[in-house]
């Protein structure tokens, strides 16, 4: 005859093993990509590093990124677009499309985090890249301004 006792300790393990299987549920495992999410995750990874093409940040409420060629400004015949939405729930979506073709990706939770460091990073850098360029920009033309004053200076102009 089990006692209240034996109850409790039984419900006790139960209640455990409950929990480490919950855990187990949400540990996040590698994605497994199929090939073709392979080739698009190739493809946007390529695209993102070509200094030929400019990154867009959409605003945070699509949280979508977006990479253009840079000739598309000048030349709308060079139309291939790179269009990710990250989605936090796992329903990330690569599309890559021009006037020919429209392909999309349902990319995995892992994968899509890593494609939305990868385009974050590099924003960054760009971002960083072109800072320096402003600033010594900046610097070259405040010395231009001081050696031109300097000149005024010197013929009592100012």
């Amino acid at each position: 005859m089990e006692t209240t006792q034996d109850y409790k300790i039984t419900g006790f393990w139960i209640w455990v093993k409950r929990g480490i299987y919950r855990l187990w549920k949400k540990i996040d495992k590698d994605d497994v990509l199929s090939e073709v999410n392979r080739l698009g995750f190739d493809i946007f990874k390529i695209t993102l590093n070509d200094d030929n093409n400019i990154k867009f940040l959409s605003p945070k409420s699509s949280d979508k990124m977006y990479i253009v060629n840079k000739q598309y400004v000048i030349d709308k015949n060079i139309n291939t677009f790179i269009v990710f939405q990250h989605a936090e729930n796992g329903n990330s979506k690569l599309t890559i499309v021009n006037h020919d073709y429209r392909y999309d990706f349902e990319m995995p939770g892992k994968t899509s985090d890593i494609m939305k460091d990868l385009f974050e990073d590099k924003v960054e850098e760009d971002r960083n890249k072109m800072e320096v360029e402003i600033m010594s920009n900046i610097t070259a033309s405040l010395e231009i301004v001081l050696a031109d004053f300097k000149i005024q200076l010197e013929k009592g102009l100012i």
